[in-house]
């Protein structure tokens, strides 16, 4: 479904609004819009008339041939008018579109994916295929002050020490700063969104990040900038846009320092709850390992994400958190202790991690027999966790929790390096067992984010499209809409509004297949042990369909290589 921008609407009305002022500029007593308008062609005595006087008076001349000639005159005199405003108009349109319009601009995205049917007994691709659609509008780029934020930064030591090497003293370098990897959250106690980006500083002579810090950012509703905004929790005044205290390790000479790839969530339902920022970084461990930190923006706390009774590995990253209560809970009046994460989608492992500690369990290590696993051929790559998981409404079934979420997939067919693209994928979970229900091929969602110049070059410029938060659900009877943030080509965050969603998730096979054939109180382990087989086989065949389409992507990349080189080789 293709709609008009406001812009063409726009230039629609003031077109046709402007031909008709036109024709009333011309008017003279007593010839009233009402007579102008009656059943008077152009042609008729009104008109000629009308014209005739209009030319009339500018001529020294009333002579029957002159007033001839005025009148020709007089018609090529207006419709030039006519067809130069017409002109301005439509360019004015068009800016208009380029400026405000263009976010208006809704597209029609067919969405094909698999659904967990549960049937161990055939699986394949095919047999689990589903289609479906929803809808998306045109993203919305979010923007900051980079040359503010180098010169709030320019003080940390990591800064000062490489720049004062080569740059005046004070004077600040923003083309060595990039911002990008924004997350986002709604924050209904102060009707805003809270987003927190990545921000990086690359040192002269160097091409990767050395350092990165976390920025945040509050917006309206409609996505508009909050400058200079302050917002109280518990007698604390934070005032927004601002840089995170995030205590970060850091040596000369070094690189990748500081807290990268962050997420945000917030514990919904629950008066007064405070934002939590999920991110990884170095740590000052022996070996210096890439882990997992948790950040609370407004208490200022900082913890470290550890796995009990495990060593640590050397990289940890890519944890997809989500908040998962126990349906006998009820309705709650505190915050959770405990905060879930997907550590992997295929195996699928989930954690559970104490807020206030750090502290983290495996809850659910998925096992599945080599003899249920299908070959999928050599995908180079996988699906990893993209944005945070968020609770999809169930009618009638308290005890099954269903959660949505876009990972994304990373594969290494193009020759220019990584792709990424994202995938809709559904968690189902009950007490401490869980599968995969859903998750779609990878989707670049229309022309909604990328551009024609990006969708042409999936090798190259176009690689990185990474979804980074689901940073706010909406449903009820008149609406359905979800907002995402994404980061594209490592350089920008867009914020993506998905409307259709619900609808399209609830029309899945899966629920009234699992819902009505499962009872839910007999014993979860055996009853999930089906459908996590056929959920790892879900992922696989996402992941298979990712490859196949990369792989195309770099065949035709190459093959565009080889007919320039070809060309060359001519001239």
């Amino acid at each position: 479904m293709h709609l008009n921008s406001i812009g063409e609407t726009i230039n629609h009305e003031i077109l046709e609004q402007t031909e008709w002022e036109f024709e009333s500029d011309y008017s003279e007593p007593g010839f009233n819009d009402e007579n102008f308008l009656g059943n008077q062609g152009p042609n008729s005595p009104a008109w000629v008339n009308k014209y005739a006087n209009y030319e009339l008076l500018d001529s020294d001349d009333s002579s029957e041939g002159d007033t001839a000639n005025s009148l020709h005159l007089g018609w090529k005199h207006r419709l030039v008018v006519i067809v130069t405003a017409s002109i301005v108009l439509w360019l004015l349109g068009k800016y208009l579109s380029f400026l405000i319009g263009d976010f208006q601009y809704v597209e029609h995205i067919d969405i094909s994916g698999f659904y967990n049917d549960g049937n161990i007994q055939e699986l394949g691709c095919e047999n689990m295929r589903q289609t479906g659609h929803i809808s998306a509008q045109r993203s919305i780029p979010l923007h900051d002050n980079i040359t503010q934020i180098a010169s709030a930064l320019a003080s940390h030591p990591m800064v000062h020490l490489n720049e004062k090497k080569v740059s005046v003293p004070g004077k600040v370098n923003p083309n060595r700063w990039t911002q990008f990897a924004g997350a986002g959250v709604w924050l209904p106690e102060y009707n805003v969104y809270l987003v927190v980006s990545r921000v990086v500083y690359t040192r002269p002579g160097v091409s990767w990040p050395t350092i990165s810090f976390l920025r945040g950012q509050l917006f309206d509703e409609d996505w508009n900038h909050l400058e200079k905004h302050t917002i109280e929790w518990y007698g604390t005044k934070m005032y927004f846009p601002m840089v995170f205290e995030i205590p970060a390790v850091w040596w000369e000479e070094g690189g990748f320092f500081g807290p990268e790839d962050p997420r945000i969530i917030l514990d919904e339902g629950v008066q007064g709850a405070e934002p939590l920022i999920v991110f990884n970084m170095i740590s000052n461990g022996a070996g210096s390992p890439r882990a997992m930190w948790i950040h609370k923006p407004f208490s200022n706390f900082t913890t470290i994400l550890t796995i009990r009774n495990e060593e640590r590995r050397p990289e940890e990253k890519n944890w997809a958190p989500f908040f998962h209560n126990k349906p006998s809970a009820g309705k709650r009046t505190g915050t959770n202790e405990y905060l879930h994460f997907v550590y992997s989608l295929r195996p699928l492992q989930v954690l559970s991690c104490m807020i206030r500690t750090g502290e983290c369990d495996w809850v659910f290590r998925q096992e599945v027999p080599d003899a249920l696993a299908e070959w999928h051929g050599d995908t180079r790559g996988e699906m990893r966790g993209g944005t945070n998981f968020v609770p999809i409404p169930i009618d009638g079934h308290l005890d099954i929790q269903t959660y949505i979420g876009l990972p994304r997939t990373h594969l290494n067919f193009c020759k220019a390096g990584a792709t990424y693209r994202p995938e809709i994928t559904v968690l189902s979970g009950f007490e401490s067992k869980f599968h995969i229900a859903y998750a779609s091929v990878a989707t670049e969602f229309g022309h909604t984010l990328l551009d024609k110049d990006l969708l042409s070059n999936p090798c190259t410029k176009g690689n990185i499209l990474i979804p980074s938060s689901i940073a706010r659900w909406v449903y009820n009877s008149r609406e359905d809409m979800m907002a995402v943030s994404f980061s594209i080509a490592d350089e920008n965050i867009h914020i993506l509004r998905l409307y259709g969603v619900l609808s399209f998730i609830r029309s899945l096979p899966y629920y009234s297949r699992f819902l009505k054939l499962d009872n839910p109180h007999h014993d979860d382990a055996s009853r999930n042990f089906r459908w996590s087989v056929v959920g790892n086989e879900v992922i696989a065949c996402s992941v298979e369909a990712a490859a196949n389409s990369s792989r195309a992507d770099s065949i035709l990349a190459e093959m565009g290589e080889l007919s320039k080189a070809l060309e060359q080789i001519r001239i």
